[in-house]
């Protein structure tokens, strides 16, 4: 769905700095609003996780502008595969860092998984990218895979289950502090008066509130390895992303993209 708004807004006009702080206030106020009556003692271990809740709120919201710019430049293609191709930094993590069982049909499934995302995101217009904005992508691949690497990190180390809405909130809290500061730097305050920027801004608050909510209780919950929680979770996206793109603004889908999607639903299948 974060994909589906961006690309919705972007027929709308829609400033990305508005749209982006509305989404993390979006965020915020949705994540207090779902506290329980223990708010008060999840914070007793907040000085174990407030670091990585910090850091984890720069890397929200400087992804979200590098994935727009780099839309914008270096084109749609390039963006999502580099995007989830990151599924490499956490899913190496967790094998390595927590040990977790390699066997061989994980390996097979981990790398049917990468030839799928490449396969299912590929276009004909991939090849014209100009290498004058590769470095976007470089950083996008990079950034993403170090941010799902530190969720995880943060999901097995330094929270509990009790802690992963505050966790969630204050990381977008501190993504919309930034974001706040930034449109202001900007001068741009009086683009978020825009009806569809506040429309999608608020729809993509509640999306992105989902995804790293729903991501950490997948870790904490599904009794999956977060290798396959990851690798699960991004292979979805992309034949998703893929047969939204075909059915609700009508891409077309080549050869190689439906090899992709079937690739990706056997990847699904080896890790599960």
């Amino acid at each position: 769905m974060i994909y589906v708004v961006f690309r919705v807004a972007k027929n709308y006009s829609c400033n990305l700095s508005p749209l982006i702080t509305i989404n993390y206030l979006t965020a915020t106020i949705l994540g207090f609003l779902l506290f329980n009556s223990e708010g008060g003692e999840v914070w007793s271990n907040s000085t174990q996780w407030l670091p990585f809740g910090v850091l984890l709120g720069i890397f929200f919201i400087v992804m979200f502008y590098l994935i727009g710019n780099s839309s914008q430049k270096a084109g749609i293609t390039v963006t999502t595969l580099a995007n989830k191709l990151s599924l490499v930094f956490p899913v190496l993590f967790s094998l390595l860092y927590f040990n977790e069982e390699i066997t061989i049909l994980k390996t097979a499934g981990l790398l049917t998984a990468f030839v799928a995302v490449f396969l299912t995101v590929y276009k004909k217009e991939f090849k014209k990218t100009n290498l004058l904005f590769i470095i976007l992508p470089i950083v996008i691949f990079i950034g993403s895979g170090i941010t799902d690497s530190v969720i995880k990190f943060v999901q097995a180390v330094k929270i509990n289950s009790q802690e992963v809405s505050i966790f969630t909130t204050f990381v977008f809290l501190i993504a919309f502090i930034i974001g706040l500061i930034i449109s202001l730097s900007q001068n741009k305050i009086q683009k978020f008066i825009h009806y569809p920027t506040l429309v999608l801004g608020i729809l993509l608050g509640v999306v992105n509130f989902g995804s790293l909510y729903f991501i950490i209780n997948a870790l904490n919950k599904s009794k999956l390895n977060s290798s396959m929680v990851f690798a699960i979770n991004n292979m979805s996206i992309v034949a998703l992303c893929a047969l939204l793109g075909l059915f609700i603004f009508h891409e077309k889908l080549n050869k190689i993209n439906i090899i992709g999607i079937l690739l990706a639903i056997l990847s699904l299948y080896l890790l599960i």
